[in-house]
């Protein structure tokens, strides 16, 4: 174990390029937390960290988010090398322009299993006042707002469980399967369905697993923008990598009194309350980008 047991460790998934590089750039100024630079590729986290220069507390982790093994393993290593956890922030998250099953459960595998799996995994590490920040997005409020009423009123179900949240992904991997026409409800005409569906998974996720943190461990979802860490390349505005890490800070420095909720820009999100304006604006931008 680690020696160096008065410092916090803060593990940041996807972390070797935009929001989780720029969050690592950013908490590496402290030298009194210990940074843990997550990537699947071993190599890319070796270039990333040489390009933050001469940072000691930085330490690369190899963490494929999609592996159990690869997360397990993650785990064990944090354990045996410095013994907790203070601060989790899920990073790593992918967007498949493909349109059909294989894309859903790999999409699916990083933005919403791989999390669940690896927060299993690390809450029991983490010391007491621990954060936990899920990278998510506004833009699954929005599809679910697109979807039937039937449908929004099973997602949005305060009292729903986890175990009933992975029977809703599993009727959505069925739809999309079947390819129907009207796809039982959920918003066909939105051409990233398949991401926003795994989005509003994480943001449920986030809310139920709150619900049984104890010790004063705080989760919370975070939209830090459409950057390039988000849906696509083209969609970035004038939420940068850097506003966007900022954004997930603030998250995890400055709310105490809440726990379970989605932020943007330093506030609340309502569950409910998708702002129109921006789902305009990001469908018109939607529209312009060829795939």
């Amino acid at each position: 174990m680690s020696s160096s047991t008065d410092k916090r460790v803060i593990l940041v998934t996807g972390a070797n390029k935009g929001i989780g590089f720029e969050l690592v750039k950013k908490l590496s100024n402290n030298k009194d937390v210990i940074v843990l630079l997550a990537t699947r590729d071993f190599k890319q986290g070796e270039h990333a960290a040489k390009k933050l220069g001469d940072c000691s507390n930085i330490h690369l982790l190899q963490l494929d988010t999609s592996s159990s093994q690869s997360i397990h393993q993650a785990a064990e290593q944090i354990r045996d090398a410095y013994g907790y956890l203070d601060v989790l922030i899920n990073n790593a998250g992918i967007a498949k322009p493909d349109y059909n099953l294989q894309a859903a459960r790999t999409t699916f595998a990083t933005n919403y299993f791989g999390i669940k799996t690896l927060n299993r995994y690390l809450i029991p590490l983490m010391r007491p006042n621990g954060r936990i920040i899920n990278v998510s997005s506004v833009i699954g409020l929005w599809t679910l707002d697109g979807c039937s009423d039937e449908l929004k009123s099973k997602w949005l179900n305060p009292n729903l469980t986890e175990s009933e949240l992975d029977k809703l992904i599993d009727q959505f991997f069925a739809s999309i399967e079947r390819l129907t026409e009207e796809l039982d409800g959920y918003p066909t005409q939105y051409s990233f369905l398949i991401y926003g569906m795994s989005k509003a998974a994480l943001n449920m996720l986030t809310r139920i697993q709150a619900n049984n943190l104890t010790n004063g461990i705080l989760i919370h979802a975070v939209c830090p923008g459409y950057s390039d860490a988000s849906l696509n390349q083209d969609l970035a505005n004038e939420h940068s990598p850097s506003l966007g890490a900022d954004s997930i800070l603030y998250v995890v420095d400055h709310i105490e009194n809440e726990n379970g909720k989605l932020w943007q820009d330093g506030k609340k999100v309502e569950w409910t309350a998708p702002c129109k304006d921006d789902f305009l604006e990001f469908m018109k931008n939607m529209q312009a980008i060829q795939y």
